[in-house]
């Protein structure tokens, strides 16, 4: 273990030593995610609490006067972050104001998150190299480490050029293999949300662990967030809605949709205290936007509605806020309201356009081109995962209630009521279609909107 002192780390990390970085991080986990879990009561946003409140740290760590205060300061962090969540204070906009930068937003220098991924990856191959047996370790310190090249490496340690380029490259293959969690080549990185859309995912993790599948899954609290990451490529996939699916292909991201995730599986839900003025969108270009609108000919008062974008995860703390008089979003957080009280159930998704595509799997076209055979394997994998859980409510509830923080016999209603269903995920071109409006008059009208290939974007052959 190592037993640099906590003022020293703190300073070396200050002077960019990531391997200082992470073992600040490694060795403080534990303690700030029991203070996160006793403020948010076994929350499963502490978690959550205690990544923001590292990356927070990590981009604060220069404004730390005293470094020997790291831990206090820690935990001062961490515990601001459990607040935030608490309170559900979170980004909330109108969706009228939302620009199309800002919900598809581009990459931008000195991004932090970034930052932090980057830090976190010199750490891994700082670690790695380290790990090299010690014939190679050497040859490759002076490689990546100082910059030498073969002959350079040869007349400094005495070896034949030969001898350094088989090190060189035996330690290259160990270096690789390392590496592959961290996004290397054939690791699918895939996105998802805790939603019980997304169930298969989740389940997919819990449930078959111990299959060596080279699948990396990443959590995200918003769909601005996830949207961003697969426009940029810091994920290859994600289960996310067909419409937000639909347009980043048009804004020119090459994307596949390789299944359907679920249908049905939202619901309207309306507070207990008073009128519906105020409605929360998880995102624009929203499934939930185009129901909407086929349900306005029948309901006219929804038409005046202000409507704010609020994420799932934040839509009960932010209608117990007041800052909505209800939302439109994935279950399990509609009945989640109604267990608590909060509101009544409107009407599900269900009954406005039955059997309605939501969520799919999104792959990027360049991993599914050279990895396709991952993508094969992974689709199998939430395939067979869907048939437990479909054939046994139970065990899914479970999985859904640990990854989503609802009580079990909440997620059991969900999936027992068959409010979200998981039958026949092989993606259609007739089910893309319903969202082709909002498409159009997102560019300006039918007239301007270039046509979109669905043909393309609808790719059956991995199901």
């Amino acid at each position: 273990m190592d037993t640099t002192p906590i003022g020293e780390l703190v300073r070396l990390a200050r002077s960019g030593q990531a391997r200082a970085w992470r073992t600040l991080a490694e060795r403080f986990y534990p303690s700030v995610l029991g203070i996160a879990r006793r403020r948010l009561s076994g929350s499963p946003l502490a978690e959550d609490a205690v990544q923001e409140a590292f990356l927070a740290a990590f981009c604060a760590l220069g404004s730390l006067r005293e470094p020997e205060s790291f831990p206090a300061w820690m935990a001062a962090i961490v515990r601001n972050q459990c607040t935030r969540l608490a309170l559900g204070q979170h980004p909330a906009q109108s969706l009228e104001d939302v620009s199309q930068d800002e919900a598809f937003p581009l990459a931008e220098t000195g991004d932090p998150a970034q930052g932090l991924h980057e830090a976190r990856l010199r750490a891994a191959f700082d670690a790695a190299l380290e790990a090299l047996p010690g014939h190679l370790r050497e040859v490759a310190r002076r490689h990546y480490g100082q910059g030498q090249t073969s002959g350079d490496i040869a007349s400094a340690l005495g070896l034949g050029e030969g001898t350094v380029k088989k090190r060189l490259h035996a330690a290259r293959e160990i270096l690789r293999e390392k590496m592959l969690p961290y996004g290397g080549a054939g690791i699918l990185r895939v996105g998802y949300m805790p939603i019980t859309d997304h169930l298969l995912p989740m389940a997919a993790q819990e449930l078959f662990r111990d299959r060596p599948l080279p699948v990396a899954p990443r959590r995200y609290l918003s769909w601005q967030a996830l949207t961003a990451d697969l426009r940029q490529g810091r994920v290859d996939a994600a289960f996310i809605m067909a419409p937000l699916a639909m347009r980043l292909a048009a804004m020119g991201a090459d994307l596949a949709h390789v299944m359907d995730a679920h249908h049905d599986g939202s619901s309207l839900s309306v507070s207990a205290e008073g009128p519906m003025r105020r409605l929360g969108l998880p995102a624009p270009y929203s499934t939930h936007q185009v129901l909407l609108d086929h349900l306005a000919a029948a309901r006219p008062e929804l038409a005046d509605l202000s409507l704010s974008v609020i994420s799932p995860s934040y839509a009960i703390s932010s209608m117990r806020a007041k800052k909505i008089d209800a939302f439109f979003c994935a279950e399990p957080w509609g009945a989640k309201c109604v267990q608590e009280k909060l509101g009544r159930t409107m009407l599900f998704s269900k009954d406005i356009l039955p059997g309605h595509t939501c969520c799919i799997l999104a792959v990027r076209r360049d991993f599914a081109s050279r990895h396709g055979e991952v993508v094969r394997k992974y689709v199998r994998t939430l395939l067979a995962a869907r048939d437990r859980v479909r054939d046994d409510p139970g065990l899914g509830a479970g999985i859904l209630a640990a990854c989503t923080g609802v009580a079990r016999d909440v997620a059991h209603s969900v999936l027992s009521g068959r409010l979200v269903t998981f039958d026949d995920l092989r993606p259609r071109p007739e089910r893309m279609a319903v969202f082709l409006p909002m498409m159009r008059h997102a560019v300006g009208g039918a007239a301007a909107a270039p046509p979109f290939d669905l043909a393309r974007f609808v790719c059956p052959d991995f199901v």
